[in-house]
């Protein structure tokens, strides 16, 4: 019987005035904002904050805190920075239309797909401004669905060959293109011939790029040597067809930021400054930006250097912006750091705000993200225990979220991905299998 083909969401291309009004909000710069000055400049800088997005990311509470201002103040800063938004632009607006919401999401929202058309089907796809959470015991696959995701970010939204980009409707339902490339079936983020950036936070020293080049030759999406029979029943990992094949999968592990906080601090710090990382604000060559928490500029090549300034030599080169962010795991430092229940309170109070900054930078970056979660056992509850940690801290911000259920035996790779909490599906759950390809059909 064959098997159901589905595709993932399509997105209409067209794109309106008040889609380009929403991406236009990125550029927006604080100085330009009536009611900032310079000295409350320099402490919203000081604090990671360097545009309108980055400061409706927090609060009146939080902005009083860290600027020393009035409640007051902090409401009108934001408001401010609210009507700094286009008027046309629904984000901005009290109250909107269904019509004009619909067609927002319509143009804005996007979709990728999971790696496995399984998962796609109960999943729709990873949505794009809001977050996806996947939480299980140790063992149950989480980080082999992180690494999948990085390689489907990089791959094209559009139907093609990845080897000659041919993108012809008849020959795309054979195996393979005449020039012995893969055909892709669409549902990436990025587009053939070009370069897409994926940011992974790795809080748990799990991250391999070892493992991702596998999955790559082993997906079969670039050109590979061919193995004899006894190769393939082993499952061995396929190797490149030749140097310039090799060059290709290497690509999909250099387009992978990395970021290794070691302690929760640094982890929050990292989040602060993900806005900047995501538009690609920071430096490639030495991570800064253009201007410092100071106001002052960092590089040679900006309008307001001058003589006696401690520049960089090199010019200031933006980098290409973020689809994909990946956090790996969001509670692992907060649990081993804040031990013991007198510490529980500190901890969730901390990991608020964590997660509060990070679902604002998400939403207004417009861009997907995922993150893995530990699992602790509830007691008391008969049957299946397993629970997420962080609680309702967690549990009412994350938008998708995704049980990975191990099996009772530990030789066994089959796992069971089930969507207990989603707005766009009813709770429905998946057998798939850990293998060469990261994660995939069960084999028979």
């Amino acid at each position: 019987m064959a098997k159901k083909k589905i595709t993932i969401n399509p997105v209409d291309t067209v794109v309106t005035d008040k889609m380009e009004a929403v991406n236009d909000v990125v550029g927006l710069k604080l100085e330009d904002m009536d009611g900032i000055g310079s000295v409350r400049l320099k402490k919203l800088y000081s604090n990671g904050i360097y545009t309108v997005d980055d400061l409706l990311g927090y609060g009146e509470e939080s902005l009083s805190r860290m600027l020393d201002i009035s409640w007051d103040d902090a409401k009108k800063m934001t408001s401010v920075a609210n009507e700094s938004l286009n008027s046309e632009d629904v984000l901005s607006s009290v109250v909107v239309s269904g019509r004009d919401y619909f067609n927002f999401r319509k143009n804005k929202i996007k979709y990728m797909t999971t790696g496995v058309e399984e998962l796609d089907e109960i999943t729709g796809g990873f949505e794009t401004g809001v977050i996806t959470e996947f939480f299980g015991a140790f063992g149950s696959g989480k980080t082999q669905f992180m690494m999948v995701a990085c390689i489907m970010a990089q791959m094209p939204e559009e139907k093609c060959c990845l080897s000659c980009g041919q993108d012809d409707e008849e020959k795309i339902k054979s195996d393979k293109c005449e020039c012995g490339g893969t055909w892709w079936k669409g549902g990436g983020l990025s587009h053939f011939g070009k370069q897409s950036k994926v940011i992974y936070i790795d809080t748990e020293n799990s991250y391999r790029p070892e493992r991702l080049f596998e999955i790559v030759c082993n997906r079969e999406l670039i050109k590979t040597k061919p193995q004899t029979k006894t190769q393939e029943k082993k499952c061995e990992t396929k190797e490149p067809l030749n140097e310039e094949e090799y060059e290709k999968a290497m690509q999909y592990v250099y387009n992978i930021h990395i970021s290794r906080p070691r302690t929760s601090a640094l982890q929050m710090l990292v989040v602060a400054n993900l806005s900047s990382m995501i538009s690609g604000e920071l430096c490639k060559h030495c991570q800064k930006r253009e201007i410092t928490k100071d106001s002052e500029p960092t590089h040679q090549n900006h309008p307001k250097a001058k003589d006696g300034m401690r520049l960089e030599s090199h010019d200031f080169e933006k980098d290409i912006p973020a689809t994909l962010v990946i956090l790996d795991s969001i509670t692992g430092k907060f649990r081993k750091e804040f031990e013991g229940r007198g510490t529980l309170s500190d901890r969730q109070v901390k990991l608020s705000s964590h997660v509060r900054l990070l679902e604002s930078v998400i939403e207004s970056k417009n861009i997907i993200c995922l993150v893995t979660n530990q699992a602790q056992e509830a007691l008391g509850v008969m049957g299946d225990n397993i629970r997420p940690v962080g609680g309702n801290v967690i549990g009412h911000t994350f938008t998708h979220r995704i049980y990975l259920k191990k099996p009772q035996s530990m030789s066994k790779d089959k796992i069971t991905a089930i969507l207990v909490d989603s707005p766009n599906k009813a709770k429905k759950e998946v057998v798939l299998e850990l293998g060469s390809k990261g994660i995939q059909e069960p084999t028979v």
